[in-house]
């Protein structure tokens, strides 16, 4: 078994308040072939209960003790399965079709 074709890796630390738009527009990208795997970086705040809060099979949650975002990064590195890895801040909002077109450029540009 192969695992998905992008890892959407987003560090999570007390983003609360932008994280649920931010999940949904991962969750309902156009290209579904990804995992999102966030890094709950100690977040003291409603993170972990907005996280836990999400159904989607595809998302993987690791929680960590705050060790700040580089280190978040480094361990979201080795824990991805994708063949490519979109990052995403907790912050963020991705247009619709983020995912597919970046796939279709890399996949065409090797």
């Amino acid at each position: 078994m192969t695992g998905p074709a992008i890892t959407v890796l987003m560090p999570v630390y007390n983003s609360g308040r932008y994280l649920p738009e931010a999940l949904e527009s991962i969750i309902t990208q156009t290209y579904e072939d990804f995992e999102l795997l966030v890094i709950n970086d100690g977040s003291t705040d409603d993170s972990e209960r907005i996280l836990a809060s999400c159904d989607d099979p595809r998302l993987k949650i690791v929680k960590t003790p705050n060790r700040g975002v580089s280190a978040s990064l480094r361990l979201g590195m080795r824990l991805a399965n994708g063949d490519y890895v979109a990052r995403m801040d907790a912050d963020d909002v991705a247009l619709p079709g983020r995912l597919e077109v970046q796939k279709e450029i890399l996949d065409t540009n090797p």
